[in-house]
């Protein structure tokens, strides 16, 4: 996320999220989040009705490639999520200022959670200063018609106490992360892409927001 993340305002955004992931042994999958924001607010639906922790594991995973499974119950999780993907969406929503924050599901009570705990979902469009500075310039992009520009470079690190070197793109129109895509330097297959498809700015309301 972006520095002082928690003090800059949100852009007033609407954005929908293509993510799509492949893990070894495991089916490539794909997936959509709309996100909306305003000021202080921000809404996050996730058509796979992935859990909320799910979906911040992703944005948070030391190596980019999102969340591994870690269980055989994970496993199964994912090889059904991509033979027959959910049809009720998750549902973060979350105001910064008061600090109230829910998640929940279609016919299901909302469950309150910290909005600071909840934001990284939304954020994660935006651009991350630091992690720019880790990469080089390459060059002038267009995208969703905007001016943008690209990154590359390589993380490397240790996960768990396992070494790892990953290959990033991003493709960034300032104040978004349009395009980031991470791949396993030893293995091409094992890929984790977050990129925005579409993008509507100065056109969110309090009932996107906030929805009935």
């Amino acid at each position: 996320m972006p520095t002082s993340a928690s003090s800059t305002p949100l852009p007033n955004v609407k954005a929908r999220l293509r993510l799509a992931r492949r893990w070894p042994a495991l089916p490539a999958s794909e997936n959509h989040l709309d996100i909306w924001m305003d000021g202080a607010r921000f809404r996050v639906r996730d058509e796979s009705g992935r859990e909320a922790n799910a979906i911040l594991r992703d944005v948070s995973a030391a190596r980019g490639l999102g969340a591994p499974p870690h269980s055989m119950e994970e496993i199964m999780d994912e090889w059904t999520q991509t033979l027959k993907p959910a049809v009720v969406a998750t549902e973060l929503r979350g105001d910064l200022v008061s600090g109230a924050g829910e998640v929940c599901r279609v016919g299901q009570r909302a469950r309150p959670v910290p909005a600071a705990q909840l934001a990284p979902a939304a954020r994660q469009i935006l651009v991350d200063e630091t992690e720019l500075a880790r990469l080089e310039k390459c060059g002038p992009q267009f995208r969703l018609g905007r001016p943008a520009t690209e990154y590359r470079g390589c993380t490397e690190g240790a996960d768990e106490g396992v070494p790892y070197r990953s290959i990033v793109t991003l493709l960034v129109s300032p104040p978004y992360l349009l395009l980031r895509s991470v791949r396993d330097a030893q293995n091409g297959n094992h890929y984790y892409t977050r990129e925005i498809v579409a993008l509507e700015e100065g056109a969110v309301s309090g009932r996107e927001l906030n929805p009935a």
